[in-house]
């Protein structure tokens, strides 16, 4: 199956009880295993999977992540990741995922992150093939309505004290 239009919602699993830390809630590290795990699954269904590294050599990389944690989340609770192809040029791409607690409605955190798509067998970047890369434009288009309902873009940071304090 190829995918032709986002969100993808894929990914559902059970917060565990292994992921509980001294607060009573999912440890910071485990959302990123989650979020992770839910990319796998997307790169596999926009077709930059095992089988296209397999088939061209190819295959892409994590540049850039970003990981904003909203609300907590606590053993049991039923969670799921909506994820979205925002962007694609002849080199990127530009992912955004939604961790979400499917019980209680809400949105615990949001993760962006930026693939660099490379050649394996040079360990360099590399274009993605024009077919691949305007296929997946296409498919971020889908994404175009809800990137304005997205904290896409932040940066880490507070306000910084005043030089003369």
């Amino acid at each position: 199956m190829v995918l032709t239009s986002l969100p993808f919602q894929q990914y559902e699993t059970i917060v565990g009880a292994q992921w509980i830390d001294v607060n009573d809630h999912m440890n910071a590290r485990f959302y990123s295993d989650v979020i992770y795990e839910a990319h796998a699954l997307l790169t596999t269904y926009i077709g930059l999977g095992d089988d296209y590294v397999a088939a061209t050599a190819c295959g892409k990389v994590v540049a850039e992540s970003h990981l904003i944690y909203e609300r907590e989340l606590r053993k049991g609770a039923r969670i799921g990741v909506r994820s979205w192809l925002l962007a694609v040029d002849e080199k990127r791409l530009h992912f955004a995922h939604e961790l979400l607690n499917l019980d209680e409605g809400y949105r615990a955190a949001f993760a962006e992150q930026l693939d660099l798509h490379i050649d394996l067998t040079a360990r360099r970047v590399a274009p993605l093939p024009e077919a691949l890369r305007n296929r997946l434009q296409t498919l971020s288009k889908s994404a175009d309505a809800a990137r304005a309902d997205l904290p896409v873009g932040r940066a880490v940071g507070m306000p910084s004290r005043s030089s003369a304090a």
